[in-house]
Formats: C-alpha cells, structure tokens, sequence
C-alpha cells in the first residue's frame, strides 16, 4: 500500500500535465556511488568513511522530473502554493538512507564494529560530511535536469528558487540526506 502523500502528488501531476498539454513522464534520480560492495553501507566503509572518495560514478543519472512540455522541456511538479515556499520545503527524498532493521544491523556491525552508538555517530559523520565533498555538485545536476517547478498556482523557474541540504534524524538515530527548497 502506497503513502496517501504520494497518491494526491500523482493524481495533481496528471491533473496538471492535462491542463497544460504536457505528458507525464516521472524521473527520478539513482546515483550509483564509488567504492566496493552490494550495497552503499559497504561502498562507504570500502572507502574508509571518507566521504571526498564516496562520489558518484558514470552510471549514475541526475534526472529529476515529473513532466514535458509541448517544447520537449522537462518540468518538475510540486503541489504547493507559492506562499508555502517561503519556508523550507523537501524537493528530492533521501540520496541514501537507513530504514529497516537489517540496515541498522548492517551498519551497526560496518561502522561501530558492533557498537550502535559508534555507528550512529559515524554515520552521521559521514552523511555530514558528504554535504561539503560532493554536496553541491549533486544539487546542481539534479536540479539543473529540469527548467523550474510548476506549483498549484504557477511555474517557478530556477533564478527564483534556492536548494540546500537538509540533515533530519531517521530512523533509530541515523540521519537522513534530503534537498530542500524555497523562494529566494
């Protein structure tokens, strides 16, 4: 069963692209990361948790969006008024994140040899630290994969929009990366 949140943002897409022409076609992106492993936890510590050689590779796509336009312009949707967007809102979910309790596990044993307090506070280190190496550089592809934002009640283009990352507590302690935006 799907979250109701996702639901009503699909239902408004389309609502949207038919009241625009556009086609709906929703992209997201999946960015592959440097070092060794099955899975990000272990390319992490495979790179000795130094987050300036966790970066992402070749395969990776940036692409970030949720219709096109009658020109072949690729627009994200967002079903918000403007006025929402003077405060901080989430623009893309987590980059990476732990969410279960066989990640916490893996990581336990990966990033405090065992010790949940050690690998909570090495995690969030890292995911820290991961803002500052390759941060911006990630922003900016995914953002820059479509033209602005269509909002309930008009498009906003990139010069008037700002992104950040955004660190938020997750799941038993650990942080989670997100992008956030708003108006300038």
């Amino acid at each position: 069963m799907g979250q109701s949140r996702n639901k009503t943002g699909v239902l408004f897409e389309h609502t949207i692209c038919q009241a625009n022409g556009w086609t709906r076609v929703s992209k997201s992106p999946k960015i592959s990361w440097s070092g060794i492993g099955r899975n990000n936890f272990e390319r992490i510590a495979s790179v000795n948790f130094d987050a300036s050689k966790f970066v992402p590779t070749s395969k990776s796509t940036f692409e970030k969006y949720d219709a096109i336009t009658e020109k072949g312009e690729r627009v994200e949707i967002k079903k918000y008024k403007s006025v929402d967007l003077k405060n901080w809102k989430v623009y893309s979910e987590p980059i990476f994140k732990i969410a279960d309790r066989k990640n916490v596990a893996l990581v336990t044993k990966l990033f405090g040899q065992g010790s949940l307090e050690k690998a909570i506070e090495k995690y969030n280190l890292f995911v820290s630290d991961i803002t500052k190496t390759v941060g911006q550089d990630i922003i900016d592809r995914i953002t820059k994969s479509n033209i602005g934002i269509q909002l309930e009640d008009g498009f906003i283009p990139h010069s008037k929009i700002e992104y950040r990352w955004s660190i938020k507590k997750g799941w038993s302690g650990f942080n989670r990366l997100s992008i956030e935006f708003r108006i300038k």
